[in-house]
């Protein structure tokens, strides 16, 4: 008689070997990725900030800010150089933002987050048409927090902070994977783990499911890899969880990409 206990866990052991995958020789281990979000990492010594909150924690007396006000909001935060009301605003503003880069290394700082600002109980109806904006200037390692008028277009105020690192968004991760492809040690094997389960060419990071989380130097073990990442933290890096269409992945648990200087480190956790 059949142990159907005993043939279902073969089964299982096959599949579970199956959907092992190697990034490259360099890796060397197979790992359990777990994607998901997660709040604001800090470093040590950081002043607190509203960063930690999550973009869905919207004043609920004035309502979450539409997708075309998100856009418009982060269009003015990102154009704030060029965009104040007076000659003094602006000599003001240029000196804050001139030189700002996004992720691709592009005009303009990189879009994080936008919201609604808490309206306080004495503030009239006209704050409703605020929103704040979270960028992080790659040129400065900053995260920068505006506050935008909707209506008047205008920046009304303006911070910068050091040190802390919100979540990556979409467009990050995707950077994080070109720098990846242009890593002449871990491109090839990522481009051979997605070609061996799809038959395709890997020519994009569109072609793949991200998930990301920021990562800091103080989760690297071991004298070798805390000094690959020592500067993760005051630079922006992160994590990638990357799964090919049909929802096998791709083993990158070891790889740190550090977006400010365009690099990856393979490290031990």
């Amino acid at each position: 008689m059949t142990d159907n206990g005993t043939d279902k866990g073969a089964a299982d052991t096959r599949g579970r070997r199956h959907r092992r995958w190697r990034l490259s020789a360099a890796l060397g281990l197979t790992a359990v990725l777990v994607g998901g979000g997660i709040a604001a990492l800090r470093t040590a010594g950081s002043p607190a900030s509203d960063a930690s909150e999550p973009a869905a924690a919207v004043a609920s007396h004035s309502g979450r800010l539409t997708s075309g006000e998100s856009r418009e909001a982060s269009r003015i935060a990102v154009d704030a150089a060029t965009r104040p009301g007076t000659a003094k605003d602006r000599q003001k503003a240029t000196k804050k933002s001139d030189g700002e880069r996004n992720a691709a290394g592009g005009p303009g700082a990189e879009p994080l987050d936008t919201r609604r600002p808490p309206r306080a109980k004495s503030a009239s109806s006209a704050t409703d048409g605020r929103a704040e904006v979270q960028l992080y200037d790659y040129a400065s390692d900053t995260l920068i927090t505006r506050l935008v008028d909707l209506r008047s277009q205008k920046v009304l105020d303006s911070t910068r902070q050091h040190g802390v690192q919100p979540p990556p968004t979409l467009a990050e991760a995707r950077e994080a994977v070109k720098v990846i492809l242009a890593d002449r040690r871990l491109g090839p094997g990522m481009r051979e783990s997605y070609a061996s389960q799809t038959g395709k060419r890997l020519t994009s990071p569109a072609q793949l499911r991200l998930q990301s989380m920021s990562f800091l130097g103080s989760r690297a073990a071991g004298v070798d890899g805390a000094r690959k990442v020592s500067r993760c933290g005051e630079h922006r890096c992160v994590q990638l969880f990357v799964r090919i269409p049909g929802g096998k992945w791709i083993d990158t648990s070891r790889i740190v990409i550090d977006l400010s200087a365009r690099r990856a480190a393979v490290i031990g956790l």
